[in-house]
């Protein structure tokens, strides 16, 4: 043990036989690092893990350990991705896709300084909110909005806002829970309101909202089901009655809409989901709804409703703490624009990636397995099969849309092993394994992507 011990090498030796290009870390930051190995690998001796036979190699050890290490470090982050799960809208690989004209805008626009709080015009501070409210009001016609970093601080806000101290309706079939253990009666109970369950999982009436009502109510809370559906015996009362009956008590009603379409997907061949515009008609006073989801902009947690509330909404303390910056705001506006040009089926990356459908999807995986036949991939064997894939983070929830997939197998390498191959590529490949295979699904493959793709199966194909 203490021969082994002995072989280590200090601080000073590695640093002196360090690379060139570990001089990209400052020296205090190497010698942390060196220091952290060194203690790393002496555990390791101690417990019988390694053991060197000279110096040398544990000098060579530790320096490719540091080297792995300035690396991993020094890496983008986050990293660009293929992503060939076929779910567009993917929350662990940023939810909606932002195309290459977003980044051209940005780029061309966000260099240096911006008006972010100052109003060129008129020479005075400007509102950062203003400067997507007009695109918000045209888009919705709601009264004014709000734009904070998520849907999840949107929701706290509005009931912060309107009812803290309070009490707040909602019914026990809306309790949701999404991704991430976002849990609304956790929200809710953070938001400073008390939390007022009315009805059953599954049957709620007009009548339980109606007996909930007091002295003490704040506000009413409607949840939309982002990644549920109650089917069966249920009952839940229609939207306009527990609006008419609230405002005949002069009661607000919040809507978290989760998703929040912007167009009718229904007219585009998607499946139905409701749209903001529809909301505000119907007559909710609060609406909250997400920016990187159906809208396919960045991450961002949109209000909108009546002039009234959102004015108390953005005054709120609490906005500063939840508030987007410059980056966000731009791409946001440049998105929201898109549906002033072009209206329904706004030319975004998202929907240029929902709507692909499957017999283009089937082309394209058909023109990749020719290419690739020509090519040595050693055992794998490659296929074409159909598949339903869904939209993501709870949009458009228990639907699926058709899809093609490339499925590879095989009979030296498992589903896993080829999954974990992919994923260490210098672009990623993110798919997925089912029923022994691996599948590579093209749904939220842009084709401008094939030929990176065909190049990233012969780069694993053609590894031991």
């Amino acid at each position: 043990m203490k021969e082994q011990l002995s072989r280590l090498p200090s601080v000073q030796q590695v640093l002196k036989s360090s690379a060139a290009s570990l001089k990209q870390c400052r020296h205090s930051v190497l010698v942390r690092l060196i220091r952290q190995l060194l203690e790393d690998t002496r555990r390791k001796i101690q417990d019988e893990q390694i053991a060197f036979e000279s110096r040398e190699e544990a000098l060579d050890s530790i320096l490719a350990a540091l080297q792995a290490e300035v690396d991993h470090l020094l890496h983008p982050r986050p990293q660009r991705v293929i992503n060939a799960t076929g779910i567009v809208l993917h929350t662990g690989l940023g939810r909606a896709p932002l195309g290459p004209e977003l980044w051209q805008h940005l780029q061309e626009n966000l260099a240096g300084y911006v008006s972010l709080e100052f109003d060129p015009e008129s020479g005075e501070r400007g509102e950062r909110l203003d400067l997507c409210d007009d695109l918000l009001q045209l888009i919705t016609d709601a009264g004014m909005s709000a734009v904070v970093n998520n849907n999840a601080a949107a929701v706290l806000l509005a009931l912060n806002t309107l009812a803290e101290r309070r009490e707040v309706i909602v019914s026990r079939g809306e309790l949701i829970e999404i991704g991430g253990s976002f849990r609304l009666p956790d929200v809710m109970h953070k938001s400073g309101v008390r939390m007022r369950e009315v009805g059953t999982t599954n049957r709620t009436h007009l009548r339980d909202y109606r007996r909930a009502i007091g002295e003490d109510t704040g506000a009413i809370l409607l949840a939309h089901p982002s990644n549920y559906r109650i089917r069966g015996f249920t009952t839940s009362p229609d939207k306009k009655e527990i609006i008419e009956l609230a405002h005949r008590h002069d009661i607000p009603v919040i809507m978290d809409l989760g998703s929040g379409a912007l167009f009718p997907m229904e007219s585009v061949g998607l499946p139905q989901e409701s749209v903001v515009a529809d909301m505000v008609a119907l007559g909710f006073d609060v609406i909250t709804f997400s920016g990187d989801k159906l809208l396919g902009g960045p991450q961002a947690g949109i209000i909108v409703g009546k002039t009234q509330y959102l004015t108390a909404i953005r005054r709120n303390p609490l906005m500063r703490a939840v508030r987007c910056d410059k980056l966000t705001f731009a791409a946001l506006t440049q998105t929201l624009q898109h549906y002033l040009r072009e209206g329904k089926n706004p030319d975004l990356q998202s929907y240029r990636l929902l709507l692909q459908d499957r017999p283009t999807l089937q082309k394209r995986a058909q023109k990749m397995v020719t290419e690739l036949h020509k090519q040595s991939l050693k055992d794998l064997q490659l296929g074409i099969e159909e598949t339903e894939v869904e939209p993501g983070s709870g949009s458009m929830p228990t639907e699926t849309l058709p899809s093609m997939a490339l499925v590879i197998q095989s009979e030296s390498v498992s589903e896993s092993e080829l999954a974990r191959r992919f994923r260490r590529l210098e672009v990623p490949v993110i798919g997925y394994r089912r029923d022994g295979k691996f599948y590579l699904d093209l749904k939220a493959v842009a084709e401008e992507q094939d030929a990176l793709l065909i190049q990233s199966i012969l780069s694993v194909g053609q590894s031991r």
